[in-house]
């Protein structure tokens, strides 16, 4: 765990994570630096893809920036360690390079829905869909071959870190996009015109 701080118009900002994790952290130190002054003061929030990152003065002049904490309830849990956070900016931002894509944005608190029992099986599908409401994300998880049941159920995307870590990556993707996965491997990436851009990435 290494602390990165930096002076921003006068104030340090502090940051915990993974050492290995830098360039991110260089990155959300870049996107503060565009912020207003005014605006950086205790208790400044600002989204930045999958999280919502929070400036809190410990001393005169002194900032720490904290994430909801993913490991416990992120609603109520507030944690100064972002590795979490960053790691799965990472992931995503990674995965969407390896596509050629441009993303679209998933917050930790929107909703997915899931076909029941979809998560045990070894062969399932993720497709997003562009008519969601605020709030949900627009991906459903369901399986590839028929397994007979019509029961539907949500949870939301930071749930999937502990569940099933693998989908995290795939979750920035834009919609009308499909995933499909055969246990914890990739198996095709489809677009809005049905062509695999997994293949062409590789």
């Amino acid at each position: 765990m290494k602390k990165f701080e930096k002076s921003i118009m006068g104030k340090t900002i502090i940051v915990t994570a993974e050492k290995e994790l830098e360039p991110q952290v260089e990155s959300l130190f870049a996107i503060l630096e565009q912020v207003d002054r005014n605006k950086l003061i205790h208790g400044f929030s600002l989204q930045v893809g999958w999280s919502v990152y929070y400036l809190q003065e410990r001393e005169t002049g002194n900032f720490i920036l904290t994430t909801p904490d993913y490991s416990k309830n992120p609603f109520e849990d507030i944690t100064e360690d972002l590795t979490l956070a960053l790691w799965v900016q990472l992931e995503q931002g990674h995965f969407l390079r390896n596509m050629n894509v441009d993303g679209l944005s998933i917050k930790f608190s929107d909703k997915i829905i899931l076909s029941k029992g979809v998560l045990e099986l070894e062969k399932i599908y993720l497709q997003r869909n562009g008519d969601a409401e605020k709030g949900d994300s627009g991906w459903y998880i369901g399986p590839v071959e028929d397994n007979n049941t019509t029961e539907l159920y949500a949870l939301y995307a930071y749930q999937l870190l502990k569940i099933k870590p693998e989908i995290i990556q795939v979750l920035a993707l834009p919609n009308d996009y499909m995933v499909v996965f055969k246990g914890n491997e990739i198996k095709a990436v489809l677009n809005e015109n049905d062509v695999d851009v997994l293949k062409d990435s590789i």
